[in-house]
């Protein structure tokens, strides 16, 4: 693996590290105000560059960070490995479906703060296709302008939550939904 690929599949991890020595490197030299804005400037960063946004967990370590430093930069570490993990089967699993779908192809940690298969679920009630790879990975798909699909076949999958078709409203209000497994 080169440089630029290892770089790339650990970025999260690189960024998370290189941040938290500035930060306490700024802090420790009396700038504590510019030390708490390396992790917001990172944020800005990835956005102009990838168009990638913070979620709530990285937000909430971030603000924990002000009351318990250290405790938030083992969290926001152990975070970054596993968004790092996440990304890495997120490229197998895109590799796996047609290129025309594979940018629309996110993972369900994405969607939602529950367990990925409650997540899946949750979709499909809400109209969309979730599936967990043969990695072990739980994604959904969205369009192009991001809403959920309902009828996509993933070709790379274990099983599969999506609504029902005919397309009905259930008693929850949602969509009655289908598991089909291989």
């Amino acid at each position: 693996m080169d440089t630029v690929s290892a770089a790339r599949n650990h970025k999260n991890t690189i960024q998370t590290l290189s941040g938290t020595i500035a930060s306490i490197g700024l802090e420790q030299s009396g700038k504590k105000v510019a030390g708490s804005l390396i992790t917001p400037a990172t944020w800005a960063l990835n956005y102009a560059a990838e168009g990638s946004k913070p979620g709530a967990v990285d937000i909430g370590l971030w603000a924990t960070g002000f009351v318990s430093a250290p405790a938030a930069i083992t969290t926001s570490v152990i975070k970054a490995v596993m968004d790092d993990d996440t990304q890495r089967k997120l490229s197998h699993v895109r590799s796996k479906e047609p290129a025309k779908y594979a940018k629309f192809i996110h993972p369900c940690s994405n969607y939602g703060s529950s367990a990925p298969e409650i997540i899946a679920m949750s979709i499909a009630n809400k109209g969309g296709t979730a599936w967990i790879s043969n990695i072990g990975l739980w994604v959904y798909i969205t369009d192009a302008r991001g809403n959920l699909v309902a009828d996509y076949q993933p070709l790379d999958f274990l099983k599969i939550y999506r609504p029902k078709k005919p397309y009905q409203a259930g008693l929850s209000g949602g969509f009655n939904w289908e598991v089909i497994t291989k």
